[in-house]
This record gives structure tokens, sequence and C-alpha cells, in this order.
């Protein structure tokens, strides 16, 4: 999850009033979806939700943090052409912890792996952030099984980071700080903050833990070790030979904004502040280049978002909507 940049007033209205039907066992049903337990390797089950609808399987994959629930305001705009799906990635949120299995082929795997379980032989994928590593997995490995891919400001090049990080432990990421936080609300009120409008409901429940008795912040919902292993384990992408139908929706922040912080902040050590000042230039021509590759493919479509943030959704939601049904 990555800080926006520039934080925007936007407000998200979600309410759901139904009575609770009863479900099969290994299910459970809200207003919204049907959650399932969809199992990928052996004591590995990735929590999957099911959003109903008609038509070919559109699937979402979150972002690094984040859990399948945080594409409440947008997974419901597609069914009335497609059968939707959320998938929470291995060691976030109600998806089995496992201690490894964080590299960009296993959490790849883990996505057919979960549409075999749902006996979906094609869908669109439709990935933020993290999950582009996913995608382009799948779009390399499987493109029997894509139908198209969509990319949530998800092209950034994290295996080319991951190797700038790997001589070191891991900076400070660009997270919202929530230590000290001293009620779920105080939590939705600063995220909402930071990323331009407040996360669902279900995402608080399921991404975030709090103390029972004070109702404080303790900490993330996830297996300890899952951020750091998926930021290093992430593979550089090869997006020119993707050979389905690709929409890129991004922001114009990439990675290069996370890095200039780190060339000018006193709170990182003085020898990763010189190698991400020596670093900022290489990684700003990487990334015009990689735009311009993009662009020039004839399978992608391109869609900058300037300012949305890196939650397009939440603060763009009416625009990144018309894109994906455009691209659809």
């Amino acid at each position: 999850m990555r800080t926006s940049w520039l934080r925007l007033s936007w407000v998200l209205l979600l309410s759901a009033c139904a009575t609770t039907p009863s479900s099969p066992p290994g299910e459970t049903v809200d207003p919204l979806h049907q959650v399932k337990q969809v199992r990928v390797a052996p004591e590995v089950e990735l929590e999957v939700l099911d959003y109903g609808g008609k038509g070919p399987a559109l699937v979402f994959l979150p972002g690094l943090g984040s859990t399948a629930h945080v594409f409440d305001v947008l997974a419901p705009e597609f069914t009335a052409t497609h059968h939707v799906y959320a998938f929470t990635r291995r060691g976030f949120g109600a998806s089995s912890w496992p201690a490894t299995g964080y590299d960009s082929a296993t959490l790849g795997h883990d996505v057919l792996a979960a549409m075999e379980g749902l006996g979906l032989a094609k869908a669109t994928l439709a990935g933020h952030s993290l999950a582009g590593d996913e995608l382009n997995w799948m779009g390399l490995n499987h493109p029997e099984r894509v139908e198209g891919l969509i990319f949530l400001d998800a092209t950034d090049n994290k295996g080319e980071i991951a190797a700038f990080l790997k001589p070191g432990p891991l900076p400070p990421l660009p997270f919202t700080v929530l230590d000290g936080q001293p009620s779920r609300e105080a939590v939705t009120a600063l995220l909402a903050r930071d990323l331009g409008g407040p996360f669902p409901p279900h995402e608080i429940d399921q991404a975030y833990e709090f103390d029972a008795a004070t109702g404080a912040y303790l900490r993330y919902h996830r297996q300890p070790e899952a951020t750091e292993q998926a930021i290093r384990g992430s593979a550089i992408p090869d997006y020119a030979k993707i050979q389905c139908p690709v929409l890129a929706i991004s922001d114009e922040q990439a990675f290069a904004g996370w890095v200039e912080f780190l060339s000018q902040s006193e709170s990182v050590p003085a020898d990763l502040r010189e190698r991400a000042r020596a670093f900022l230039p290489e990684l700003r021509q990487h990334e015009a280049a990689q735009d311009a590759l993009l662009r020039s493919l004839p399978n992608w479509k391109v869609v900058t978002l300037p300012g949305a943030g890196h939650y397009l959704w939440l603060t763009r939601q009416a625009e990144v909507v018309s894109a994906m049904r455009a691209f659809l």
C-alpha cells in the first residue's frame, strides 16, 4: 500500500442492509458477496469473494497489504456483465499464513490454482500494485487461461526495486503509519486522508487488528514476514511478451517518488540515502522507457489519471469504471 503523494478529499458511501441467508459448509454469505476458502497448495487456502453476476469471469487481485475486500466498492460495478470474484493473497487476512511462498511465481500459481478450484477455464484478471507481478506471471505462463489483464497502478518494475533493496534491511516503506491510533474510526480516517477516500468497512475488519478491550490499533492482520518476502521475491516483468489484451491505468507516480524520499530522509541510514541518490536518475530513465514501451505495444491500452493516487478507484472511481467497461 503506497501512500498517495496527493491527498484528496473524497467520500464514499457504502451501506448494505439485508438478512444473511444460510450458506453451504465452507461458505459464508453477506449482502455483498459469498466468502469461500479455496485450496491452492498443501495446507494453503485463499479467501475468495464471490460477488455474483452473469457472464465471463472477472477476478480482482489486491495489492500488498490489502485483502480482497478492498474491492468492495469497485467489484459490484461489473456484475451486470461479468461473474466477479476477488482473491486474498496468501499470508493476508482470512487466507492461510504459510511461512514461505511469497515470490512472484508462487503467488501467480496460487491465482491459477484458485481459478482451477472455482472451475474457471478463463478469466480477465484485474490486479492492483503488487498483483501486477501475478498478472505478468499468468500472462506469460498461462496465456490460455487469460481473457485480458487490467493493471491498476500495477506496472511498476518491482523486480528492479527488489534488486535495489537487496543489500540491506528494508527501509521505511510508503505505508501510512498507524501505530498509536486509538480506534478503528481513527484508522479509517487516517487511511482516508492519505489514500483519498475511506477503505470499505470489510477491508478495515480483515486487514487490521484492534485491541478487544480498548479498541486501539494493534497491527496489520497478516503473516509477519509476508510483506518483506513479497517485496524481495518480486520478479523482473517482461510486459512485451504478453500477448492478450491489456489495460493499464496509473496515476503517473511510480517508484521514483519513494526512492526520492529515501534519498532525502534523515530517518534512513546515510549509506542508503547515497545509494538512493545514485539510483534515482537510472530509475527515472527506466520508468520513462517502460512507459514509452507500453504505449507502443499494440495490445496495450494505457490510461493515466494524474493526481489520482495509488488507490485509483477511491479517488477517481467513475473514470476507472468507465475505462474498465470500455476495455471489457
